[in-house]
């Protein structure tokens, strides 16, 4: 026993011998972070006597001027330079130590010193550049990457350091002549230079720094036109500007320069579409079209320019009724020059939305799907989404049963996958439009359990919709003007449908359905390009009925609409910063996440918005 004792005991002593640095070293941070300096002090002191590492001595040096001893950093300065006499950095730390002191022609002295001191190699020469930006002394700090530039061997290049340092110091002229001759010097850095450009510029806005950008690229360009990289800079910083009109320019005659077979002008028209310029797109495809070229960027380009135009007539509310027999000529030609095949399917489908949608022409738009539907080798995929376009048009068309008849063919084919589940929605907003209540209730039951968060939400609210407003009295009539409504708008018969609206609204004045007809009408105003109704509407839905639950919808959609069509990004902020602190659970955090941070400005790997202080 006794000996176990003492072994117990000699344990113990072991334990709080080795924990003691620990809570010392935990004691000197939170002193130090508190500004509590004397009492760090005592503690880096200890720390650094038993073990003198960078980082215990650049805590007590730091400790020790924030308590305005001079005398004492002086010693410790002097005490790590005995321990390494050739490193300039403690030169640095004497400088800084001796300004402090008041005595700032000393502290250039040492400065200087350790300037002299640098080493040619990258390390070296390196440190030295960090140790003077921690005391903001940028200008010491480029001075010492211009003197290694001026030592460096070939190859060696401090072009990158020299431009952020012009950055940080306000000099753009310099910075972007700095980041040019990295260019000029190695191509491989050019990403890492227009992201550099992008913190430091502002592309979107009037800003004189991107004149400054603008003019010195041309003047490289000018200088050396067999240089093509800053033709690409160029380019790039014309499509950061949205300027994708003057980017479709130079992309055209770099195109032709390098004999490319409009290559880069594919990437640009992929780019524009993204940006919804519709019509820079077309253009791009055009011109790669007009090269004749009997490759894929050809084929591509046929099809790209016949559905860009595609976007860029149906974006219009109201297209000129040439525009849309002009552009279904071209559908026509495109896909008898290149023949009815998995290249041309989906223009096929995008001809029958816009003869059925635009053009009035039921009867045509199904004759081309059940065409597409025909054909020899198509996939089985390919096929049940053209039936679900087919299913649309006789919607469309009134024909709800035929419809029905589609999307229930496709749920059948697919039963466990999206299409299906799609299809059974699909099929349930029928039954939902014909008054049949209880049956489109039961389909929706089964698509709660998706896969597809959209799916399974579109579900969800559709089947509360009904239990809502049964669930009362059991009456069906308000639900039944609501479902016909609904139903015109899908038709495209707007004012049909707002009268039935109005109808609801005034012979049930206090139904329950008031954001489902709110919304309704919102739908509606959108569809006619109405972008100032439609969030009228949306704001009265969060108003209104902040707690039911269309409000995250309502927000999100606000959101977007502020964003992308009425140009208020601050508005658009106050919404999605709404949903993502009051709506923690909703499927729409992640979209409005993405789009909040992306109106603040922040890096792809920004931290998480800071959460609303508490009441």
């Amino acid at each position: 026993m006794r000996r176990l004792l003492s072994l117990t005991i000699g344990l113990l002593i072991a334990w709080a011998a080795s924990a003691q640095p620990g809570t010392d070293e935990q004691l000197a941070a939170q002193y130090f972070q508190q500004g509590d300096f004397p009492r760090a002090v005592l503690y880096y002191e200890k720390l650094y006597k038993q073990q003198p590492t960078d980082y215990y001595y650049e805590q007590l040096l730091k400790s020790h001027l924030g308590t305005s001893n001079s005398e004492a950093a002086q010693k410790l300065v002097k005490e790590r330079m005995r321990r390494n006499n050739d490193d300039p950095r403690y030169a640095i730390d004497m400088g800084r130590v001796l300004e402090l002191a008041g005595e700032p022609e000393k502290g250039q002295k040492e400065y200087d010193r350790a300037l002299k001191m640098m080493r040619g190699d990258q390390g070296s020469v390196r440190a030295v550049a960090n140790a003077f930006t921690a005391y903001n002394k940028l200008d010491l700090a480029l001075a010492a990457y211009e003197r290694a530039q001026r030592m460096a061997a070939d190859g060696m290049s401090y072009h990158f350091e020299i431009a952020n340092l012009h950055g940080l110091k306000g000099e753009t002229p310099k910075m972007v002549a700095a980041y040019m001759d990295l260019l000029a010097t190695n191509e491989a850095y050019a990403q890492a230079v227009q992201n550099a450009l992008s913190r430091f510029i502002e592309f979107e806005t009037a800003d004189a720094r991107s004149d400054i950008l603008r003019t010195e690229l041309l003047r490289r360009i000018q200088r050396d036109p067999s240089r093509t990289i800053f033709s690409e800079m160029l380019i790039w910083m014309l499509i950061q500007q949205k300027d994708l009109d003057a980017a479709f320019a130079q992309s055209k005659a770099l195109d032709r320069r390098l004999d490319e077979g409009g290559a880069r002008l594919m990437e640009l028209a992929r780019i524009a579409e993204a940006n919804k310029e519709y019509g820079i797109a077309f253009k791009c495809y055009d011109h790669v079209t007009d090269l004749g070229r009997n490759d894929a960027n050809y084929f591509m380009a046929r099809t790209g320019a016949v559905h860009a135009r595609y976007l860029q007539i149906t974006e219009n509310a109201e297209p000129l009724a040439t525009e849309l027999a002009e552009l279904d000529q071209r559908m026509a030609a495109t896909i008898s020059d290149m023949g009815l095949g998995k290249h041309t399917i989906n223009l096929l489908r995008e001809r029958a939305h816009l003869k059925a949608y635009y053009r009035e022409q039921h009867a045509e738009a199904i004759a081309l799907l059940e065409e597409g539907i025909a054909m020899a080798g198509i996939d089985n995929k390919t096929k049940g989404e053209l039936k679900l376009d087919l299913g649309d048009i006789h919607l469309l068309g009134g024909d709800i049963w035929e419809a029905s008849l589609l999307y229930s063919q496709v749920d059948l084919d697919f039963k466990h996958d999206l299409l299906g589940h799609e299809a059974r929605l699909r099929n349930a907003k029928v039954s939902f439009y014909a008054g049949d209540f209880l049956w489109s209730q039961a389909q929706l039951g089964i698509l709660k359990a998706s896969t597809s968060k959209l799916i399974s939400n579109d579900a969800m609210e559709l089947s509360l919709r009904i239990t809502d407003n049964l669930a009362i009295d059991s009456n069906a009539v308000p639900l039944s003007f609501f479902a016909r409504a609904e139903l015109l708008r899908v038709q495209h018969l707007y004012d049909r449908a707002l009268l039935t609206l109005d109808s609801l609204d005034l012979e049930f004045p206090m139904h329950s359905l008031g954001d489902d007809v709110l919304y309704e009408r919102y739908r509606i105003a959108m569809a006619r390009r109405r972008h100032t109704d439609a969030a009228t509407f949306l704001e009265k839905v969060i108003e209104l009925y902040p707690i039911d639950i269309l409000v995250d919808n309502a927000l999100l959609d606000l959101g977007k609409l502020y964003e992308d069509r009425l140009k208020d990004s601050e508005k658009a902020k106050a919404c999605y910063e709404k949903l993502l602190f009051e709506h923690t659970g909703s499927i729409f955090v992640p979209e409005a996440r993405e789009r909040y941070r992306r109106l603040r400005g922040d890096a792809p790997d920004a931290p998480e918005e800071k959460k609303p202080p508490a009441p």
